[in-house]
């Protein structure tokens, strides 16, 4: 049906406000700190086929919707579904589960007593079974040490809950009452975008609503093809590293893509990635997909919307039984480390084509990691499951933001006071690090140290990377620090621990981790001795870097800058 332009505009921003209010609603009504207070969770609205129309909530999620929802349908097919249900799903194997803590809700949408589409969440739980508290083990061999693996099942009727399927979520978890309330509140948010999207029916008619569904897909694909017909076609290569897989700890692991134009198409080709490791770093391709697409939505235009459109643009080379496509049963639990580095290597190679929209690569070490108590501050069980934002690189425009998440910018730290009131831990440091950020006309964030002491003992997982091979800056910009975790530090029971370890810890013991800076954005000789006076006045940058990396003196004594050495300092760099 014919649909004008100020009328899909209004329906545009209507569904807009129902992603949003399912995206708060679930932040607002979830139990765990991982998804209260990190935030690790998705909302979002897709046709029939799947095929998201608008999300809310983490980027990286959008794409999955579709092989989540794929995966119901061909258990539950429309004819079978009834008004009221939801189903559930965690297997990344079966659906589109970036690991299996992502438990995702389905909720079909009939208007009418036809299926309009569904609302959907994602939302990462803080224990779904496994080998450790929290699931995802670095020990980590196959699929099933990464927890409980759900097929498509109905969850939820109009009657309620499904007892037998709660049953078995809560007899699998260590943390039985926080899961049956965060996927409650997935149900809820789905329920409430519902109600929402019939109240839309009821005032626009649904060939309205399906015709808006299609014209907003149909949006994206155009505008994405048009900014890639303003590059010139042609072929680009990348690559970084991953430390290790968690089971060789002496061999790194390569993350190389190809790039190729044309008109405007993009095709990123992951044909000659590290083949599939045993470790817990291999990625499932919905994961390849979300973070290859976000690097090459950053080069377009970031304000183009993430949907079914955006799928349509460019094609996924991606082989079986590589890094990014293992062959089942192989573990994926650590999926975020490798992405980003995928995302990063992605961004590298897109740089020859729109060098305007160059960046830093974000920090390298991002993770989830994990303290399991046998007894937390409410006398039962817990696991204190923390999702470590680093700091992104510097840009054309701007210094790198400190402590932000690549790919997911809507995930923050988890509060300290939210920490000690909720576990039996407390922090002692949080602080940035003194030239931890890549040098640059635009330096990258800084990054930052964060130590734990606890009051109890406790399984410890820690899933991170940037050990050894860390991120990059761009058109002549710095590499920023390293990351690094340390136990006990600055006692005789000193030890650097691997990015990928699983150990108990007693009471006492102390935690130290180092997340790294990010890349930075040009000559760093460039920037503006104010600005690394000010820098150094922060404690961003010690005296010497801002004499070694940027040819800046500063006095000591005065704390000002030093003109006349500065000059002969930059005037020296240039004859070099």
């Amino acid at each position: 049906m014919a649909l004008d332009p100020i009328t899909l505009e209004v329906i545009n921003n209507r569904l807009r406000e129902i992603v949003s209010t399912m995206e708060r609603l679930l932040f607002h009504s979830g139990y765990s700190t991982i998804l209260r207070e990190s935030h690790d969770g998705s909302a979002c609205v897709t046709d029939t086929g799947g095929g998201v129309v608008m999300g809310s909530g983490l980027p990286i999620h959008l794409f999955p919707y579709f092989y989540i929802v794929r995966a119901v349908l061909k258990e539950y097919p429309p004819e079978e579904m009834r008004d009221g249900d939801s189903y559930i799903i965690t297997d990344p194997y079966l659906g589109g589960s970036l690991h299996v803590p992502d438990l995702a809700v389905i909720t079909p949408v009939f208007v009418e007593e036809k299926l309009l589409g569904f609302c959907a969440s994602i939302a990462h739980k803080p224990d779904l079974g496994g080998i450790v508290p929290g699931s995802s083990s670095a020990n980590a061999r196959e699929i099933y040490h990464d927890g409980l693996l759900v097929p498509p099942v109905r969850y939820w009727t109009r009657d309620g809950v499904v007892k037998e399927v709660d049953a078995i979520l809560r007899r699998n978890s260590r943390t039985p009452e926080l899961v049956a309330g965060d996927v409650r509140a997935q149900v809820g948010c789905t329920k409430v975008g519902v109600t929402k999207l019939r109240d839309l029916c009821a005032e626009y008619g649904s060939l309205a609503i399906q015709e808006s569904f299609r014209r907003l897909q149909g949006l994206s694909e155009r505008r994405i093809r048009a900014a890639l017909e303003q590059w010139p076609d042609g072929e680009s290569e990348a690559e970084g590293r991953m430390d290790t897989d968690g089971a060789d700890l002496h061999t790194p692991v390569l993350v190389r893509v190809k790039v190729v134009k044309k008109g405007d198409g993009i095709t990123i080709d992951l044909s000659e990635m590290n083949d599939q490791v045993r470790g817990p770093i291999n990625i499932r391709p919905q994961a390849a997909e979300s973070g290859a697409f976000l690097a090459l939505l950053g080069y377009l235009d970031p304000t183009i919307p993430i949907n079914e459109g955006c799928r349509r643009v460019f094609a996924l080379v991606n082989p079986e039984g590589k890094l990014t496509n293992p062959r089942f049963p192989a573990p994926v639990n650590n999926y975020f480390p490798t992405t980003h580095v995928l995302y990063s290597a992605v961004q590298k190679a897109l740089a020859v084509f729109n060098p305007a929209r160059a960046v830093g690569a974000c920090g390298f070490g991002t993770g989830g990691n994990t303290l399991g108590y046998r007894q937390a501050r409410a006398g039962k069980p817990a696991v204190q499951y923390e999702i470590f934002a680093v700091s992104m690189g510097g840009t054309p425009a701007s210094d790198g933001t400190p402590f932000v998440m690549p790919m997911s910018h809507i995930t923050p730290n988890t509060p300290v006071e939210i920490l000690e009131t909720e576990y039996p831990v407390r922090v002692t440091r949080f602080e940035p690090i003194v030239d931890s950020a890549g040098a640059g006309r635009h330096r990258g964030g800084p990054g930052y140290r964060k130590e734990y002491k606890l009051l109890s003992e406790a399984v410890f997982t820690l899933r991170m990377g940037g050990f050894r091979f860390g991120a990059w800056g761009v058109l002549g910009g710095k590499n920023p620090s390293l990351a690094r975790c340390v136990l006990n530090p600055e006692t005789e029971r000193h030890e650097a621990l691997p990015p990928l370890h699983t150990r108990e810890l007693k009471a006492g013991e102390v935690i130290r981790i180092e997340l790294p800076g990010g890349g930075g954005y040009g000559d760093p000789r460039q920037r503006d001795p104010a600005e690394v006076l000010e820098d150094v006045l922060n404690g961003y940058i010690s005296l010497e870097a801002a004499e070694r990396e940027y040819g800046v003196a500063v006095d000591p004594e005065t704390r000002t800058v030093d003109a006349e050495r500065t000059a002969r300092l930059r005037v020296a760099e240039r004859r070099e």
